[in-house]
């Protein structure tokens, strides 16, 4: 017998390599040890392909080729076992290989994935393939190639590609089997490089450099160096490792003043100014280390100061001014903050907030400085934008002082400064400074019931009376204007919204539920009916992607405050406007361009789950989202802060995705957009997961039909977390929520699919699956059906029916102990479990006499 073989728990390479090599050598046979990797196990289900198990031969091999492996000790024990007389000769591709066994002839090729060694042989002698073999061999190679990007990569796998693209290789299928995880060794490299990590500060800018040094060379780095600088959310990376007699420098940054590639010319590198690698021979790690923080300083220059983007001089106030005097400054200057001075220092800032709010107290006529922030955050005139950037987001901030080398006050920045001094210019659709308002009455009275319209025009006269602004907001507007039903009432009050809810309950004589801390209440109509009452507020994220503490506001305040622009109309209901629709953001345009868009750069970074949101919307009304908006969504995904959400909050969003008309195309988007596996760190998305939930989603409503309501959330996670790895499992567990048993149940399903579908398949007894699967649980009943045709689906929707309407209605365990004098036993749970199976597989039996059958025989005639 001829094998070839490959490496144990074979990847693409290693199986398409050897398949490759059966094609040019027909009587040899394929034969894999241990377990296949997720990725190929998955295409090998969909595609037969013949290859033998280790476990499924015993015949002697007379010669023996290993492919993508050069090591013996990698070879499966019974192929081993049977080789101890064959020749045996290896076709490798790693670098520095060390030669593990005299046994073996080495043929080691520089070349990017030993698949296209073989593919070009494949193409010189004119062997046919079909388009499912170019495909899994193309896979292989844009797999071990890092789609062409690792270094490694040869002239050889460009031209083997191009063959397999010609004979018919699916471009889409590549794309949804390759995937550029890292394996065991370079998984080792990564860990290693973290545990080897040293933070540099140099003209204001962090600089992160790991090293890490090993014996023998691995493929991609540039690839593990970019999932280090993700991981690490690092502005700036630079990797040094040493492999065998060569050291590597591979760098990635996100800052335009930071020069990579000036750094790695010194190295005689190359790249551009954000990605760049070199090699050096025979240098150690910590050599090369040491000359790049030499080399460091030349290579970064900040473009712009807090000197340059200030605005100055500063309108001021000095600390014992009246209160009066600095809310007749903002009025006029329309500024949000004053730096408070007192014998020429600065000494504190007092915000439009603060003043507001002691107006409103009608402490007007107290000094400044009893309201004053003295916590003060300030930047030297010579300070970095990047350095400004960062301390105004993580204090959360819109403005800052600047202070000269004597610390005196000389200058201001606000958010809009660096903005603008962004290369990407201001906010998303910054605020007009014009209202723009449009009467909608008559598409109100169209297509509002009377009985609403009727309670819209009350909810107005209240505020009417109260001396309030009331306005109904957000998606009520939103379905109105695009014609849709949507009954849910949001009411936002210029004003005191608690008093204005409480005298809404008292004059409809309504129940009333309030919410202090957010300045909320809901009013509960004695028909079930409810409106949702809130204060209008500004929202302060005290840090990115925590829930934010609430103000009073104005209504155009509060708008800007919500999530997309669509969201951000308001229809006020007073006497003399009612029916009028307030517009400051181009809302109405996106609205009819069907465009998705953010308020303002920081809205991602404020509240991370807004990512998830915009997929919701995106979807649910066929939109896009807008350019801008998405590399915003991109960038705030790229950084990490949905990682920083609390599960429960993810989750929630999920949940309302999962009750959309159409819920997996948004699950398809978010994995479209990498933000699924930010949400699962382990779930890869394929068009094989995608048929498993569109299957499952087929199901749910037969499933509803037999449980009642099921956690549609519980029934999609069982196809996200499959075949996950418990340590990563049980973090992501403790993350959403979810129990223990789900996941005892989700590693049952798992071990037991193959054999529940084969009794399926073949429609066997109910019994016989019963015996299997019992009664399930409503997810373990989606996660199978997920494996299943239409007709195999039928099948088991009968099981289900059956399983859970059969009945024993003459036969209990108390009538077979007390009629056979009987005591309590094993014997009795046995007994009553197959007289169920038979009726499961009978329901038209007589208990009664099955009932004798079984206690002849298993109590050989028991007294009666």
């Amino acid at each position: 017998m001829k094998v070839v073989t490959t490496h144990k728990n074979p990847d693409f390479d290693g199986f398409a390599a050897a398949y490759a090599f059966k094609k040019l050598n027909q009587d040899f046979e394929i034969v894999v040890s241990g377990k296949l990797q997720k990725n190929l196990e998955e295409y090998l289900r969909l595609f037969e392909f013949e290859y033998l198990k280790e476990n499924e031969f015993n015949d002697n091999i007379e010669k023996l080729v290993i492919v993508d492996n050069s090591s013996i000790e990698r070879v499966g024990e019974n192929i081993l076992k049977h080789s101890k007389k064959a020749d045996i000769v290896v076709y490798d591709h790693h670098p520095d290989i060390k030669v593990s066994s005299e046994k073996l002839k080495i043929n080691n090729y520089k070349i990017g994935a030993i698949t296209s060694l073989f593919v070009n042989e494949i193409s010189k002698r004119n062997i046919s393939l079909t388009p499912e073999e170019a495909t899994l061999l193309a896979i292989a190679i844009y797999e071990d190639t890092g789609n062409f990007l690792y270094n490694t990569t040869t002239p050889d796998d460009l031209l083997a590609a191009k063959f397999l693209l010609e004979k018919g290789a699916n471009l889409d299928v590549i794309h949804e089997f390759t995937t550029l995880e890292l394996n065991a060794e370079q998984n080792s490299l990564l860990r290693e490089l973290q545990e080897n990590l040293e933070s540099l500060y140099i003209n204001d800018y962090e600089i992160l450099v790991c090293k890490a040094e090993i014996e023998k060379f691995i493929g991609g780095l540039n690839v593990i160096t970019s999932k280090l600088w993700d991981f690490l959310n690092a502005d700036t990376l630079i990797v040094v490792t040493r492999m065998g007699r060569k050291t590597y420098i591979v760098g990635r940054t996100r800052n335009p003043d930071v020069n990579l590639r000036k750094l790695v010319e010194f190295f005689n590198g190359s790249g551009h100014d954000r990605a760049v690698s070199a090699s050096i021979e025979n240098v150690s790690v910590d050599e090369v280390v040491y000359k790049l923080k030499g080399k460091l300083p030349e290579c970064i220059t900040p473009s712009l100061r807090a000197k340059d983007i200030m605005s100055y001089p500063v309108r001021t106030i000095l600390a014992d001014e009246t209160i009066k005097k600095a809310y007749e400054i903002m009025q006029i200057t329309g500024h949000g903050g004053l730096p408070v001075v007192e014998k020429n220092r600065l000494v504190g800032i007092v915000t439009r907030k603060a003043v507001d709010k002691a107006v409103k107290h009608n402490l007007e006529n107290r000094p400044v400085k009893s309201i004053m922030n003295t916590k003060l955050i300030t930047v030297n005139e010579d300070d970095s934008i990047q350095k400004i950037r960062e301390i105004m987001l993580e204090n959360d901030i819109g403005r800052i002082p600047v202070l000269d080398k004597n610390n005196i006050l000389v200058g201001i920045i606000t958010r809009s400064d660096l903005l603008r001094a962004s290369n990407s210019g201001g906010r998303v659709r910054f605020v007009p400074k014009k209202e723009d308002t449009e009467d909608i009455r008559q598409i109100m009275l169209e297509r509002l019931p009377r009985k609403l319209i009727n309670l819209l025009r009350l909810l107005g006269e209240y505020g009417e009376e109260l001396n309030m602004p009331v306005y109904v907001v957000g998606g009520f507007v939103r379905d109105l204007l695009l014609g849709i039903e949507n009954f849910d009432v949001d009411i936002v009050v210029e004003g005191d919204g608690l008093e204005y809810a409480k005298y809404v309950k008292d004059q409809l004589n309504a129940k009333m539920v309030s919410y202090e801390k957010f300045l909320t209440a809901s009013i509960f109509f004695k028909d079930g009916y409810r409106i949702d009452i809130a204060t209008a507020r500004t929202e302060y994220y005290e840090r990115p992607a925590e829930l934010p503490v609430v103000d009073i506001s104005t209504i155009k305040k509060d708008l800007y405050r919500r999530d997309f622009t669509i969201n951000a109309m308001a229809i006020k209901l007073n006497f003399g406007n009612f029916g009028t629709l307030y517009d400051f953001f181009g809302s109405r345009n996106d609205l009819k361009n069907g465009v998705i868009r953010v308020l303002h750069k920081l809205s991602f970074v404020e509240d991370p789950t807004r990512i998830i949101r915009a997929v919701r919307f995106e979807q649910r009304f066929g939109f896009r989202i807008e350019d801008e908006t998405l590399e915003l969504l991109q960038k705030t995904l790229e950084e990490g802060y949905l990682e920083k959400v609390t599960g429960q909050r993810i989750r929630q969003e999920l949940e309302k995705i999962l009750e959309e008309k159409n819920p997996l195309k948004a699950i398809k988007r978010l994995a479209q957009l990498n933000i699924l596996n930010h949400i699962f760190p382990k779930t890869y998305y394929t068009k094989i997961m995608e048929d498993k939930l569109e299957r499952l989603f087929d199901f749910l409503p037969f499933l509803e039909e037999i449980y009642g309501k099921i956690n549609k959330f519980y029934c999609v996670l069982r196809i996200l977390l499959e075949f996950y790895d418990e340590p990563t499992l049980k973090k992501v567990a403790a993350k959403y929520g979810i129990s223990k048993k789900f996941i005892d149940d989700l590693k049952t399903t798992e071990k037991r699919i193959s054999l529940i579908k084969k009794l399926i398949e073949e429609e066997a007894n109910f019994s016989e699956l019963y015996k299997i699967l019992g009664k399930p649980v409503s997810e373990t009943a989606a996660h199978i059906g997920a494996y299943l045709n239409s007709n195999e689906r039928k099948y088991f929707s009968e099981y289900l029916q059956r399983v859970f309407s059969i009945k024993l209605e003459k036969v209990s365990g108390k009538m077979v102990m007390e009629k056979y004098n009987l005591k309590s036993s094993p014997l009795i749970g046995k007994i009553m479990n197959e007289l169920f199976c038979i009726k499961l597989d009978n329901p038209e039996i007589d208990e009664v006499k099955e009932l004798e059958k079984l206690i002849e025989k298993y109590n050989g005639g028991a007294d009666k």
